[in-house]
């Protein structure tokens, strides 16, 4: 909150077996005591899978999401119930059966093309699944991950065994051999094993490699030939179905991304992050290094393919990088998609048809060999900050980092990027804070450094009100709003506060001076006072809308990170570091601590009308009620050791709702005397949040956009 911010063979052979222990893993049937359903808006894609059965082209990545599509047009979230980073998804040969897995341990398991899948529990695991395959001949499952963790199943992915070893290491790939049916292994370390058993036993090596040794992270199957690919400029050559390998080396770092054969040219190519494709052609034993250079500059290759119809080889990579080779990958031309969004991989589904995919729940799509693109959907990786509902509307407009602005017309399903040309785009503002002025007339957001914008069409067009280079350390984290006045002020942190009384077209500036950086304000509305606070127990208070202000002697020298005013009784709040909690009834005159019954910091303050209690909370899952006013107050178990950053009243029922990091939502029924967690479908962080007071809707904003649908008005 201050204004500066801004991975020839080795000998050693290891044979693994199947234990005799049984972790078993079933379908967890408990009912969900929720009246939510998650959706995760901009989650980050990292895998494909084409099911030709049942014509699905599923896409997974972070937050348990997994989407599906039928015509790549048109996207749906399937039924997951996990918040875990998926990292595989596969099939079994008939597409009836489909495993994912993920972080912690995650199982999911689909009987209908991706669309439910059902969440299998192996207690608590203490390890990340990485890989996952299915053996066709024996029917057998194989996942893999860290802690040297290999299970199996026999029974079509419900239940799975693990198995015994002395292995700590994490095991980054499996693959089935096509021509042998074997199942190969690759991990950390160097490591690469081969099971002709259908995976109850294991031969495992260690290549010899100088240090530092470098992880296998994938194989191929290229011709005749397997590659496993690695770090570093290494990767390793088989020809005999996986039995011995060979280690090859092309100097240099790079990290080998994929692999593709063009049969045109019968050339075998590597691509890798720093933007150099490694080319052999037939009969050929050495590798040649093409630089892939658009527009004079190398870029992460993320996938390579080889397109029959076009009979070319396409490559996609970050910062927007599409290109194409028709002479077997020795010289490449841009393909012009029209965005500068980067792809993370490419999915083909039958000829000329590909699918890319990356952060931010980015979705694009071409029909005819990659020649033109069309985007299903934007890249929105973005870290926000602040969200609102506009009135009697579905429309919201949420703002974050890098100037960002976000603006949705359906209660936030889906959401548009907009422009703001802001007077030096090399140093975009912060923007922290975002209301909707008194007046209904415009929306104004602020940020450092030195930006207030404001929109009058609901966020669609924005305008430059204020702004001041990087040089003069301007910072705004906060913006009150007085209803009386019909007036603005926004707080600067080292005490120039702008004031505005036209909806913020134009500002006029005060000093405060103080040596203290400030940090959030609250407005007494029935008195037209304005109340800031920040570092080191500094606080000031305004009677004319933020044109001249008075500090004023807290008692205190704990941060202050929040405040509050109480309308029914006039009484306003400070809260801050070790649980302090200021009180005053004379409009922030004269402050006295009261005793708040936590050690740890507090941030926010809210009041549930209904019952006159109100609520406080911050860091470590704090939370403290109180119902005298805030002259005692009761620590209250939040079940949860995430910090809180935002609560809500939700709409018809009257409920609290508290918001915060870790993927926290937390529901109160009872006016704050005991608190439920409301499933978000991810653990990353909150910020902010708002309800759509029509629908129902819950929008969060922070390191992620998540969307809660209620699916019932039933409190509990």
């Amino acid at each position: 909150m201050r204004s500066k911010e801004l991975l020839a063979c080795a000998r050693t052979l290891l044979f693994i077996t199947i234990g005799c222990g049984t972790v078993s893993a079933s379908a967890d049937d408990r009912a969900a005591p929720i009246t939510y359903s998650a959706r995760i808006i901009n989650p980050k894609l990292t895998g494909s899978l084409y099911e030709p059965n049942s014509r699905t082209l599923l896409l997974w990545g972070t937050d348990g999401t997994i989407l599906y599509s039928t015509d790549t047009s048109r996207w749906h979230y399937a039924d997951a119930s996990a918040d875990a980073d998926l990292t595989r998804v596969a099939s079994d040969a008939s597409g009836k059966v489909l495993i994912a897995v993920g972080e912690r341990g995650t199982l999911l398991r689909s009987e209908d093309a991706g669309r439910r899948w059902q969440a299998l529990s192996l207690g608590a695991a203490d390890f990340d699944l990485r890989a996952v395959v299915h053996h066709a001949p024996s029917g057998a499952w194989i996942t893999a991950g860290t802690r040297g963790t290999i299970l199996r199943s026999v029974d079509g992915g419900k239940t799975w065994l693990p198995l015994s070893n002395q292995l700590n290491l994490t095991l980054e790939t499996l693959f089935v051999e096509p021509s042998s049916g074997a199942i190969l292994i690759g991990g950390e370390a160097g490591s690469i094993g081969r099971s002709t058993d259908a995976g109850v036993s294991w031969h495992l090596t260690r290549v010899k490699m100088q240090d530092p040794v470098t992880p296998v992270t994938a194989i191929h199957a290229l011709e005749s030939e397997l590659i496993a690919t690695s770090a570093l400029g290494r990767f390793l050559i088989s020809t005999d179905r996986g039995e011995t390998w060979r280690l090859m080396s092309m100097g240099g770092n790079a990290y080998f991304t994929d692999a593709a054969r063009d049969p045109k040219f019968h050339a075998l190519l590597l691509a890798s992050h720093t933007g150099d494709l490694f080319r052999r052609g037939r009969g050929e034993d050495s590798w040649e290094k093409i630089e892939l250079l658009i527009d004079g500059q190398k870029r992460f290759v993320s996938a390579l393919r080889y397109d029959a119809p076009s009979q070319s080889l396409i490559a996609v990579g970050h910062h927007g990088l599409a290109a194409r080779s028709t002479d077997g990958g020795l010289q490449w031309q841009k393909i012009a998609t029209g965005f500068n969004t980067s792809m993370e991989s490419l999915a083909q589904i039958g000829a000329g048809h590909f699918v890319g995919y990356g952060d931010g729940g980015y979705i694009v799509t071409s029909a005819d060999s990659g020649k033109s693109w069309r985007r299903v959907s934007p890249e929105l990786s973005l870290n926000l900050r602040e969200i609102v509902a506009l009135p009697e509307s579905d429309a919201m407009v949420a703002s974050g980092e890098l100037g960002s602005i976000l603006r949705s017309t359906d209660s936030g399903q889906t959401w548009e990027s907009i422009e703001v040309a802001y007077p030096n785009m090399n140093t975009p503002p912060n923007l922290r804070s975002l209301v909707i002025d008194p007046s209904n007339k415009a929306l104004v957001a602020a940020g450092a450094p030195g930006t207030i914008i404001r929109s009058e069409d609901g966020g669609t067009r924005w305008q430059i009100a204020h702004w001041t280079p990087l040089e003069k350390e301007e910072a705004f984290p906060w913006i009150l709003s007085d209803p009386r006045r019909q007036s603005l002020a926004v707080v600067e942190a080292r005490g120039s506060i702008y004031s505005s009384r036209d909806a913020g077209r134009t500002w006029q500036r005060s000093k405060l001076e103080t040596d203290r950086e400030l940090w959030q304000g609250t407005v007494a509305a029935n008195t037209s006072t304005l109340l800031i606070a920040g570092q080191r127990g500094v606080a000031a208070r305004s009677t004319d809308g933020g044109r001249q202000w008075q500090l004023v002697d807290t008692g205190t020298d704990e941060d202050l990170f929040g405040s509050h005013t109480a309308e029914r009784s006039n009484t306003m709040f400070l809260l801050g570091g070790k649980g302090t909690l200021l009180r005053s009834t004379d409009a922030g005159l004269k402050w006295r601590r009261v005793a708040s019954g936590t050690e740890r910091s507090l941030r926010r303050m809210f009041h549930d009308p209904k019952s006159n209690t109100l609520v406080a909370f911050g860091e470590y899952g704090s939370i403290v009620r109180s119902t005298d006013d805030g002259e005692s107050w009761q620590a209250i178990d939040s079940g949860t050791e995430a910090e809180l950053r935002k609560g809500l009243l939700e709409p018809d029922t009257g409920a609290l709702v508290i918001v915060g990091q870790q993927g926290t939502i937390l529901r109160s029924a009872d006016a704050g005397k005991t608190w439920e967690r409301i499933p978000s479908h991810t653990r990353r962080h909150f910020r902010s949040a708002v309800f759509n007071s029509r629908s129902g809707e819950l929008v969060l904003v922070g390191e992620r956009v998540a969307r809660l649908s209620r699916t019932s008005a039933t409190s509990h």
